[in-house]
């Protein structure tokens, strides 16, 4: 279950078996625009130590530790975390979820998050994870499908204005600074600690 929808989530949520597989590799072939788009909203991340929330297929991943960061992510999905660890075997890969990342508090000055925003089942409780295990000083970067000039398949899962409301407002409510932007594919939520 997702804290924006009252129903069972896809495979694209959390992939399992075959059909994940293939979900993973439907992400991996899609998502490539985005994984640029938020690149360039990060800036430079040489050595930096960065925790990817829900890394799927590890395309961000792979960019990043290509990029010299200290890389560390955590994904719900065994099937997942396999091809992910194939993109991205500089990166520290584990089972975890935006709520339970199992980072020590203060651990990363940078944590990114792309296209699961909606799938966390719990969006108060992934908040104050993240806003844990960020130091002070640290960033934390959500983004999702949409943007200014969104594909035919992100149409179909933009965000509702009360979602984005929330999401704003419970970035406000624990970090020092929190605003929505957007690049031609990506709505991007971006908070400082």
């Amino acid at each position: 279950m997702s804290w924006m929808v009252d129903r069972p989530l896809n495979q694209f949520a959390l992939p399992r078996g075959w059909a994940g597989r293939l979900a993973g590799w439907v992400m991996a072939r899609t998502n490539g625009t985005e994984v640029a788009e938020v690149l360039g909203v990060l800036g430079p991340v040489r050595g930096l130590a960065v925790l990817e929330v829900g890394f799927g297929p590890g395309l961000l991943c792979k960019a990043l530790t290509r990029a010299d960061a200290v890389v560390t992510g955590v994904d719900p999905s065994a099937v997942m975390l396999r091809q992910a660890r194939r993109r991205a075997p500089a990166a520290r890969l584990r089972l975890g979820s935006a709520a339970e990342t199992g980072g020590a508090n203060g651990e990363f000055e940078l944590v990114v998050s792309m296209n699961n925003l909606p799938m966390w089942p719990d969006l108060d409780a992934a908040l104050d994870e993240l806003h844990r295990v960020i130091r002070p000083g640290g960033r934390l970067v959500l983004a999702w499908h949409g943007g200014t000039e969104p594909t035919a398949m992100a149409r179909g899962m933009l965000l509702p204005d009360t979602a984005t409301e929330r999401v704003l407002a419970e970035l406000r409510a624990r970090f020092a600074r929190a605003e929505l932007a957007k690049t031609a594919h990506c709505e991007i939520f971006a908070a400082d600690r």
